[in-house]
């Protein structure tokens, strides 16, 4: 749990390929009773790219980055990479 955190999000809708770019950010101060005390406060950035290779297929590469992360406190820096797919029928 967070004591507090704030989110803020920015994507760019291409019309054309129907794709889209999204960079979101975040600040969170750690809870003291879920995660101890004397934890710095914890700050997330995700970059993301939405691509449709046809019509019925959505796959979304992301880049994550964990700065002071919460649960890993031997940690300065984490760097996440993921792939995200959808089908629809």
């Amino acid at each position: 749990m967070w004591e507090r955190s704030v989110s803020i999000g920015l994507g760019y809708h291409m019309r054309k390929k129907d794709d889209l770019i999204a960079l979101g950010l975040s600040w969170g101060r750690p809870s003291e009773e879920t995660f101890g005390p004397g934890l710095d406060n914890q700050y997330t950035a995700e970059l993301y790219y939405r691509l449709h290779p046809s019509q019925n297929v959505t796959v979304t590469p992301d880049v994550q980055l964990l700065i002071n992360p919460a649960l890993t406190p031997d940690e300065d820096v984490i760097g996440i990479f993921g792939v995200r797919a959808r089908l629809s029928f």
